[in-house]
């Protein structure tokens, strides 16, 4: 444990010093810059994109040294959870200076920047609408906390359409599922179910309809199917609620919500602490198909339906 400590100490201290180091670099070559526009009488059109560039570069790799050891840092000492308002705000820190930077590299003052032409204002604002919408809506995410880096969401966005599951279902909502990773000033990145990693724009995931599933210890899920409609509900139904009282699901009964000519569908309310719909649907279908298809025996040589053999309900999964 102290061994680890002191490599943590270590690596602060060589990551703090080659910030310090890259900041020391960039002022000296700013001011080389200066001096030979006097001595080779470097015009003003070269000289002030030199001075921007030196400006990008150095803030490019003070932001790479950020993000590559010192966010890492942080959150090993802190946790995910509590580094994510800090890491926001370096960022926003240090693009702001890196902006302000290249503008005084220019030549431009931050009186001009904050009191300048309503045109140039105007222009600024339309292109950069979306960017600046986004900037500020990860800044109401880090205020108002509707979630939280290691969170699990499901999030409802209009940008973002789905096709409606070919299953038997109700009204169902377009959700997207996952666990949040980041917020990035620009982004929020969200770790699907399915796999990849959707990085949704801040200025969207504000105005979604946001679940947040580690908030709550349960949930309520409604699965829906349909069955042959040569099944009898009377005896089905029993066999049914005796299966979600064994898993657990004490209280629970199966409804018939809907009839057409060939089936009858059965509709499953479960209030459970599981949090992945998928895996509550398949501990219960796994369980249910057995009973299906010992009701659906056929008929005896007397005509009769055969009787249906129980399912085995002592034992749970």
């Amino acid at each position: 444990m102290a061994e680890h400590n002191g490599d943590l100490k270590r690596l602060w201290r060589k990551t703090g010093i080659l910030i310090l180091v890259l900041f020391i670099v960039g002022i000296l070559l700013a001011v080389l810059v200066d001096q030979a526009k006097g001595v080779l009488h470097l015009p003003k059109s070269v000289a002030e994109p030199m001075k921007a560039l030196i400006v990008l570069m150095i803030g490019g790799a003070i932001s790479y040294l950020l993000e590559r050891y010192l966010f890492q840092l942080i959150s090993r000492t802190l946790g995910a959870k509590s580094t994510t308002s800090l890491r926001f705000i370096i960022r926003l820190f240090l693009l702001l200076a890196v902006i302000l930077s290249v503008l005084a590299a220019f030549g431009v003052g931050l009186s001009s920047v904050v009191f300048g032409g309503a045109f140039v204002t105007a222009i600024i604002g339309l292109a950069g609408q979306t960017m600046f919408g986004n900037l500020i809506a990860g800044i109401a995410l880090l205020i108002f906390h509707p979630f939280e880096v290691g969170d699990r969401i499901n999030f409802v966005a209009w940008q973002y359409p789905m096709l409606v599951p070919s299953f038997p279902h109700e009204a169902t909502k377009p959700v997207y599922s996952g666990v949040v990773v980041d917020i990035t000033l620009m982004y929020t990145s969200v770790l699907t179910d399915t796999g990849p990693i959707m990085a949704v724009p801040n200025g969207i995931i504000i105005q979604a309809a946001v679940e947040n599933l580690s908030r709550t210890n349960r949930r309520i899920l409604r699965m829906r199917f349909d069955v042959d409609i040569s099944l009898d509900p009377n005896q089905l139904l029993p066999r049914v609620e005796k299966m979600l009282q064994a898993l657990g699901y004490v209280g629970t009964k199966p409804h018939i919500v809907d009839v057409t000519p060939t089936t009858y569908s059965l509709l499953i309310v479960v209030d459970t602490k599981l949090r992945n719909d998928d895996e509550i649907r398949h501990q219960i279908f796994a369980h249910l198909v057995p009973i299906i298809q010992k009701s659906s025996k056929p008929l005896a040589p007397d005509g009769t339906s055969s009787p249906a053999t129980a399912f085995p309900l002592d034992q749970k999964p």
